[in-house]
């Protein structure tokens, strides 16, 4: 799965010399919690909601409205944006699980995305990544999913293709998490059918460990 396919497009952007009371109203506006910034036309930072609150002075929340109001339309985003940031970008073609890995390793919780040029063209969020997840595991759709556990062994795969082909059901997702026995892995199929009992009674037959059953109705969907 690309970026392009589960990115924001319609991205909210600031410049380097908007106030922090405009940024502040944006996020609430859009509950939102981070901001690329954009300057000539190219990205030149990443204002989060917490690089605001280390940017305000620690008496903040003793100043009254007046006060504070005048300090908010004083400090521009660029007194607000840490000092050397080291800005983390994906491009739109690059796969998903990247985005993921790079988010987790920074400990981000979005990724502005650029162009070839520099330009920005989307961002990334964790919301984004969650909806991959969702997506690839089919669960907003109804049929069923069995796990399994599997040695890792050549073969394997296309011994259960054929068990579940005999009953005329479609295989429509396949997913793989390692175990923490060596060379097994949890093996998650999701099934367009609901009549699942068969095929898990034949699976075991055939000496297949299955670790759950379930089916899953329309009300998944949401």
């Amino acid at each position: 799965m690309r970026i392009c396919e589960k990115m924001n497009k319609d991205v909210i952007t600031i410049s380097r010399n908007d106030t922090v009371e405009n940024v502040m109203k944006i996020m609430r506006e859009h509950n939102i919690r981070h901001l690329p910034v954009v300057d000539g036309g190219k990205l030149t930072g990443l204002l989060s909601l917490s690089d605001l609150r280390r940017a305000m002075p620690s008496h903040v929340s003793t100043l009254d409205v007046h006060e504070a109001t005048y300090l908010f339309e004083r400090v521009k985003v660029k007194d607000a944006l840490p000092e050397h940031q080291k800005l983390i970008t994906i491009r739109s073609d690059d796969f998903i699980e990247e985005a993921a890995l790079l988010m987790r390793a920074y400990k981000i919780g979005s990724l502005p995305v650029v162009d070839d040029s520099g330009a920005l063209v989307g961002i990334v969020t964790e919301s984004n990544i969650f909806d991959a997840f969702v997506d690839v595991l089919g669960v907003r759709s109804t049929g069923s999913r069995i796990t399994l556990e599997l040695a890792d062994k050549p073969g394997v795969f296309a011994e259960i293709a054929e068990i579940i082909l005999k009953f005329d059901v479609n295989i429509e997702r396949i997913a793989m998490f390692p175990m923490a026995t060596e060379k097994h892995y949890e093996v998650v199929i999701r099934l367009d059918t609901n009549e699942i009992n068969p095929i898990v009674e034949m699976l075991r037959l055939h000496g297949i460990k299955v670790l759950s059953a379930k089916g899953y109705s329309v009300e998944l969907r949401a």
